[in-house]
């Protein structure tokens, strides 16, 4: 088959690459139809770390990507919720499906839970085919939904649901959105959902202020004023609620300026291993923190419903299109931020 296969930072190539067999009786292949580009993915695009993995030129080639539909080509005898012919959306990541977490909807406490398109242990599904264990549990039907909808229910907008419901939004108070790629944005979107009276989004482009403006929220840019115009806007007390989608340190660094006395704050961005968070203004401000890595298959009974009765819309979010054949520069680009990128569609068959 083809796929984009890492060869190394910034070295992401189309090329072929053996075809996915199934791995046990619980597995299913795709048939990829499109993927997409999460933020996640630049870190290894970077040459960086996702936890304890770090991406040079000496990491074994692998397929990349964890957000793509498509339809069922083969299941194994084990997988009773899909037939050949279904069209599907998967889950970013996983579990075995064997053991007692698996089995009682867990999958992300799984001591194999791993995301797809991170390394050989999962191939993922920037390909033309991709296997997918513990299918009963990873696949959900694309039934009611379009193929932009079903990309972002894969991982992004389930993030954002995670991320944001986190920081605990109260109705009538104040949320502030660090980061305005598509998670941040769609954060947005479900801030007001939830009830929040005040938007705040937080992010260096211009173009992304600007849609989320749209979206009603008060667009700031990063900098030394940053946390005085948060004060301003605020009546001097910050926000009540703080939602880190970023993963850049500096964004991770400006969180705790910004939240209130016994605010709340998020963090969905995938950090650094020397990212950290400063004590005192914790403990002095009284500061929930959480921080996790999304179980998407559990936030799709909260967000399916909102789709497809038209609450969610997450509108524009696909700024881009390529074919497979021109993944490499489809990572060029999202990485830039040129051309008011913001999300990228891949299709492959």
């Amino acid at each position: 088959m083809k796929a984009l296969v890492f060869n190394g930072p910034r070295d992401i190539r189309y090329e072929s690459y053996d075809d996915p067999e199934l791995r046990s009786a619980n597995s299913a292949i795709l048939k990829v139809e499109s993927c997409s580009i999460c933020g996640s993915d630049l870190h290894m695009y970077h040459g960086a770390h996702i936890g304890k993995t770090e991406y040079n030129a000496d990491t074994p080639r692998f397929c990349t990507g964890h957000e793509f539909i498509g339809e069922v080509v083969e299941a194994g005898p084990e997988v009773h919720g899909f037939k050949v012919g279904d069209k599907v959306l998967s889950a970013g990541g996983t579990g075995c499906g064997q053991c007692s977490v698996c089995k009682t909807g867990n999958p992300r406490k799984c001591r194999v839970s791993t995301a797809f398109g991170l390394s050989t242990g999962l191939q993922g599904g920037q390909a033309e085919f991709v296997n997918i264990p513990n299918a009963d549990k990873t696949l959900m039907t694309m039934d009611g939904l379009t193929q932009e909808q079903g990309l972002l229910l894969t991982d992004g907008m389930a993030t954002a649901y995670f991320g944001l419901t986190r920081a605990d939004p109260k109705p009538g108070g104040t949320v502030a959105v660090v980061g305005l790629g598509p998670i941040g944005l769609i954060g947005v979107e479900l801030a007001f959902l939830l009830g929040a009276a005040q938007v705040l989004a937080i992010d260096p482009v211009a173009s992304r202020r600007a849609m989320a403006e749209k979206l009603g929220a008060t667009a700031l840019a990063p900098g030394p004023d940053l946390v005085s115009q948060v004060r301003d806007l605020t009546n001097g007390l910050g926000a009540e609620s703080v939602f880190e989608a970023s993963g850049a340190s500096g964004a991770i660094a400006s969180v705790l300026p910004l939240v209130a006395s016994r605010g709340t704050c998020s963090f969905i961005g995938i950090p650094e291993p020397d990212d950290s968070l400063p004590l005192p203004l914790i403990m002095y401000k009284h500061v929930t923190v959480r921080g996790g890595i999304c179980d998407v298959q559990n936030m799709w009974p909260h967000l399916v419903p909102l789709i497809q009765e038209g609450r969610i819309k997450a509108p524009d979010l696909f700024s881009h299109h390529f074919s497979l054949e021109d993944g490499s520069e489809a990572y060029r680009l999202f990485d830039s931020r040129e051309d008011g990128v913001i999300k990228i569609k891949i299709d492959v068959g």
